[in-house]
């Protein structure tokens, strides 16, 4: 994988931090929730684009860790009655361990089969969470459970998942550089070969399964105190596809893939939603676009036009 298709996030990315922090504060209440979500979806994306774009993993079932850590916050406070700030460790622990657990499985089998394992494993999640209606509330959810325990302003959450959202990416960014991340790299384009050079595939995929998971888990747990809800949706196939369809838009074999296509796909469906009645649709379209003008998505295309100027200076 080239140096240029892995854009660093170095200065642009503290570029775009400086530029969220104004917006959080100068935008207002509905733009700061705007924004908000926008990050938490940022963190869910780029958690799955390391299965995808380094781990050469397809995951139908990434949602389910997500949806784990809404409920690992939502338990843990409602049905517990535990301090606002142990549920906020819960949720993203009962991701990880869940990741632990489904990714064993999920490793031991290779393309379509794994991908459908991931998928069988998100619809265990999301029949669980809907049948134990006496602690999960059923379809009708956990809500509530956050007033008046913890009661911000909009913009100031928004920082505060900025903050969240910034380290977790810039940990997940030292983790593709580092050897782990190379091992990932090998062993997603080539098992047998990274085999060859000393490696353990299933253990380098089990170990990225975990932490794409962990992060998803983040991405919930934010997503439920941003909610203050958590339904069994959160872990089905929709807030899957979702996230797929952000990495393409996106740009697979790119780090900034998952940040671009979460930003682009949220804004679509915040803002378009509002005006069209099938705005699926308009998604749709643009996702055809991308696929065929431009696979490689927005990061390929921003990278392009660098190499052009940077040709024509």
């Amino acid at each position: 994988m080239s140096g240029g298709a892995l854009m660093g996030i170095r200065w642009p990315a503290l570029a775009a931090v400086a530029l969220t922090l104004a917006l959080l504060v100068v935008i207002g209440p509905g733009g700061a929730l705007v924004v908000t979500e926008v990050l938490i979806m940022v963190l869910f994306a780029s958690s799955l684009n390391l299965l995808m774009s380094y781990g050469g993993m397809v995951s139908f079932g990434h949602a389910a860790y997500f949806g784990l850590g809404a409920y690992g916050l939502a338990l843990t406070v409602a049905k517990l009655g535990l301090p606002v700030w142990l549920g906020l460790a819960a949720g993203p622990l009962l991701a990880a361990l869940a990741a632990l657990v489904y990714g064993a499985l999920c490793v031991r089998l290779t393309h379509i089969y794994f991908a459908m394992l991931t998928l069988a494993c998100s619809e265990i999640t999301f029949t669980v969470l809907f049948q134990a209606y006496d602690y999960t509330g059923g379809d009708n959810g956990i809500t509530g459970f956050m007033a008046p325990r913890l009661s911000l302003e909009p913009w100031l959450y928004g920082v505060l998942v900025l903050a969240v959202v910034s380290a977790c990416l810039a940990w997940l960014w030292r983790v593709v550089n580092s050897p782990l991340g190379l091992a990932i790299q090998a062993v997603g384009e080539e098992a047998h070969r990274a085999a060859a050079l000393g490696y353990n595939p299933r253990q380098v995929q089990h170990l990225a399964f975990v932490i794409a998971g962990t992060l998803a888990g983040i991405a919930g747990t934010l997503f439920a105190v941003f909610h203050g809800n958590a339904f069994p949706d959160y872990t089905g196939l929709g807030f899957t596809v979702d996230a797929l369809v952000m990495v393409v838009i996106g740009g697979l074999r790119s780090f900034a893939g998952g940040i671009y296509g979460a930003v682009i796909y949220t804004l679509l469906k915040t803002f378009a939603s509002r005006y069209i009645a099938d705005w699926e649709l308009v998604v749709g379209v643009i996702l055809l676009g991308v696929v065929l003008a431009s696979p490689s998505g927005f990061a390929g295309m921003v990278q392009r036009l660098g190499l052009r100027a940077r040709s024509a200076s």
